[in-house]
């Protein structure tokens, strides 16, 4: 069978093999769950690594498929270190894991594990054997000036879903970095005027009622003392500042909600690994908002 390397077979198996992985992930990771899962970091029906891994093994391997235990071999190695390295990429630039293999045997910093490195290779083994000689089949059957332009369509919805989920994505790490550092703000506050340590625990947004409820606990308390007033003065002056940091706290949440609904509902192990505790709660806020809409239905 011939071996095609010209732009417009490369495009196509890309394109195919995008969107077979997107099928075979969501699928699987929909049963697994219970309910329907839209795999992916990009919005549209394709997971790219797959497109990218099927190219790496098929102009690495394909010539080479009438030796089966190279390609296996191939298959286990190449497409391994091409999922180490997205998630180093993707880990370096949005400070976040979309996949974790911790907690599964021999795996390497929870990027691969052996596991997944030889189901890799199985599925080389049958894209090779049975699965490309039917993706080239397919593209034969498609009319070239059709072929073309159903390219050239895919190359412009795939740019502006890439370009628009990043962008998104990368904003939404910005908002998180804000929150951090106001939540730094908020603790150090909190303990230079000794409020209490358990507010830690709780969410900005939480933070001034609980305030509250903790001064009316103590009113009766303060009353019975000698100059009241200050006091009571000095309680609002907490509380207007406490307001005013809890503020911009809530104005830089991330803005970005539908992309970080689709993040969090494709990969719900999903975790920041510079923000965790800002990206803990926005995550809970969509999962709180994912819910009322459930109900709402």
């Amino acid at each position: 069978m011939e071996f095609y390397t010209d732009f417009y077979h490369i495009l196509w198996f890309f394109i195919i093999y995008c969107v077979c992985g997107w099928i075979w992930e969501s699928c699987y990771c929909s049963v697994k769950a219970g309910r329907w899962i839209n795999r992916g970091f990009l919005m549209g029906p394709y997971i790219p690594i797959y497109g990218a891994g099927a190219l790496l093994v098929y102009l690495t391997l394909y010539p080479f498929r009438d030796q089966m235990a190279l390609v296996y071999l191939g298959g286990v190695i190449f497409p391994s270190a091409l999922e180490f390295m997205t998630s180093w990429v993707m880990e370096k630039l949005f400070a976040a894991r979309w996949w974790d293999y911790s907690h599964q045997k021999f795996n390497i910093q929870g990027r691969i594990c052996l596991g997944v490195s030889l189901f890799w290779g199985v599925f080389s083994v049958i894209m090779v054997e049975m699965l490309h000689p039917a993706v080239l089949m397919l593209i034969d059957k498609i009319p070239r000036r059709a072929g073309q332009a159903g390219g050239v369509l895919f190359c412009l919805v795939f740019s502006i879903d890439f370009i628009q989920t990043v962008m998104s994505t990368l904003d939404a790490k910005k908002a998180l970095s804000k929150m951090e550092k106001v939540r730094e703000d908020i603790y150090q506050f909190l303990e230079v005027h000794n409020i209490g340590a358990e507010y830690k625990e709780l969410h900005p947004s939480r933070m001034v009622e609980a305030f509250r409820d903790q001064w009316r606990a103590r009113k009766e308390y303060f009353e019975n003392l000698p100059l009241t007033g200050t006091i009571s003065e000095y309680r609002e002056e907490l509380e207007e500042k406490l307001s005013a940091l809890v503020k911009v706290y809530e104005e830089n949440k991330p803005k970005h909600g539908r992309v970080l609904r689709h993040h969090m509902l494709a990969y719900p192990k999903l975790r920041s690994t510079k923000y965790a505790k800002s990206f803990e709660e926005t995550m809970e806020e969509i999962k709180k908002h994912l819910e009322k809409l459930r109900k709402e239905k």
